[in-house]
């Protein structure tokens, strides 16, 4: 599992009924049918059943092909494909989030792959694009977003101008530390969610749009800037538990589900749970930085890719152009009220009404395209510690960034480097 967060599995059960997905009304880039083999074999997480027997019917007619689907979680099979493949055991098309695509290609797991004009906008094609190649077909788009009780606040904060008024509300003073406020939490110490206002502030991981990662910008004057911020709101605001790693995020989601808490940041697949709750939430866009500028998160979500062992790549390529179709992406988004990453099928999301769809598209077009370098591997837990030294105290947010940077760089440098 990728140790950033819970990204790509957490689908959102709406009981929404399924609707058969058609053939759609755009152009397939791969070959003709008949250089296809009779059987392709294609690997969904089992949250999909339901949603894979929809659309496999219109896509074994279209193209002679017999589809042979097994279910198997999305990242046990990403991991499993460095044997599975070159036994023959493999799966022929899988499942894979954003990040592991660039870490997956460089390791030869992945074939390139082709992209229907039309279907993504920038933001969509760079996730699955590794040293100028596209390796996978985008499928889902997230992004962390804001929360809200609505019982507890009327509108969304559009601001943390805003979120540090509402500190000074005694009555989201913390219960064991009166002194201390949960009016808004949200799980910094993980760097998936920090990033956003690293970045706001100035600062970046990698270089040259995160494609160089010899080059880093953790301890730039304004990531230190935007941990010197996070620091504030952990020293001054929040009581001490949340700079514990390994059970703040429990911690935010408790307040949240209690009614303790008025706004919290996380991401889609939070909200099953907050269902759960019966809380009376709403979602949108995370507020500006006080900088006046925007939190610019990690633009997450899933792909669809063709293993480099597979022997029917043909018929894996028609795959992706129909599963990627705007007939067969609305039937997604009604199915798992996942966000649709083909652009026309995610505006029809967004015209439900559904404020999660709205907020996480609206997001996602400010975001930064989660880094696919396999180099990226090295950065989260590193960045996490970065975050706990400084709101610790046992460094300043600029001694922080340093070490983070410096480890960083050496492990990068003894691990790709030969």
């Amino acid at each position: 599992m990728s140790t950033w967060k819970k990204l790509g599995m957490g689908v959102l059960a709406t009981g929404l009924a399924l609707t058969l997905v058609g053939c759609g009304n755009s152009k397939s880039s791969s070959s003709s049918s008949s250089k296809m083999g009779k059987t392709l074999k294609v690997s969904a997480d089992p949250s999909y059943k339901s949603y894979m027997k929809s659309v496999i019917p219109a896509f074994e007619k279209k193209n002679n092909v017999k589809v042979k689907v097994s279910y198997k979680a999305m990242l046990d099979e990403d991991d499993a494909l460095k044997l599975d493949g070159p036994s023959g055991k493999g799966p022929d098309v899988l499942m894979a989030p954003y990040d592991r695509v660039g870490q997956m290609a460089s390791q030869g797991q992945l074939a390139t792959a082709k992209l229907v004009n039309g279907r993504y906008n920038a933001t969509g094609k760079k996730s699955v694009t590794y040293k100028g190649k596209v390796y996978a077909a985008p499928v889902t788009i997230e992004s962390d977003v804001l929360y809200y009780n609505k019982k507890l606040i009327k509108n969304a904060p559009k601001s943390f101008t805003e979120l540090e008024k509402l500190t000074k509300d005694k009555k989201y003073a913390y219960a064991n530390d009166k002194s201390k406020s949960v009016a808004f939490l949200t799980q910094w110490t993980n760097f998936y969610n920090s990033f956003g206002v690293i970045k706001g502030y100035g600062g970046y991981v990698f270089g040259d749009n995160n494609t160089n990662a010899k080059k880093m910008g953790l301890n730039n004057s304004g990531a230190v800037e935007g941990l010197s911020y996070m620091t504030k709101w952990f020293t001054k605001y929040w009581p001490s538990g949340m700079q514990n790693v390994t059970s703040n995020e429990n911690f935010v989601t408790s307040q949240f589900t209690s009614g303790k808490t008025a706004a919290v940041i996380d991401g889609p697949w939070m909200a099953a749970t907050y269902k759960k709750s019966k809380i009376d939430y709403g979602v949108a866009v995370l507020p500006t930085l006080n900088n006046g500028k925007d939190y610019q998160a990690f633009a997450g979500g899933k792909a669809w890719a063709v293993s480099n062992y597979s022997k029917n790549k043909t018929a894996a390529q028609a795959w992706l152009d129909y599963i990627s179709n705007d007939a067969s992406q609305k039937s997604l988004y009604k199915s798992a009220s996942e966000i649709p990453a083909n652009t026309a099928a995610r505006k029809s999301a967004v015209a439900t009404g559904n404020d999660m769809a709205s907020a996480v598209s609206k997001q996602y077009d400010k975001d930064v395209p989660l880094i696919n370098l396999p180099q990226m591997s090295e950065v989260w837990t590193p960045a996490q510690t970065m975050v706990t030294n400084a709101a610790s105290g046992k460094m300043t947010p600029k001694q922080a960034a340093n070490k983070a940077q410096k480890t960083i760089l050496t492990n990068i440098s003894q691990k790709y480097d030969k």
